[in-house]
């Protein structure tokens, strides 16, 4: 919870919508995926990485449909070839697990 008491103070001081995707995660982390979904809710779909933000809480919170998903999708955005790999590989896990 202190790191998202941190964030807090960063978006007072900034109000960086980077920030508030990091908030979001954090969230995530302390109160439970379906809290950082909330908060990823409030934020502009076209910041960087906020598809794959959102797959990552929908995989916690056991989506892995969704998941999936959204990997794929952020892959054909990332703006370089090791996050495109990336997201791509989970994508490919999550469709795996689903399959089996």
């Amino acid at each position: 919870m202190q790191i998202v008491e941190w964030y807090d103070e960063l978006v007072r001081l900034t109000d960086s919508p980077v920030v508030r995707l990091n908030r979001a995660v954090a969230l995530g982390e302390a109160d439970g995926p379906r809290a950082g979904l909330a908060a990823l809710a409030t934020l502009s779909d076209t910041l960087p990485r906020h598809t794959a933000v959102a797959a990552y809480l929908h995989e916690r919170d056991g989506d892995l449909a969704t998941a999936a998903r959204l990997y794929a999708e952020a892959a054909h955005t990332a703006p370089n070839l090791a996050e495109r790999d990336y997201l791509t590989r989970q994508a490919a896990r999550l469709n795996a697990l689903r399959r089996s």
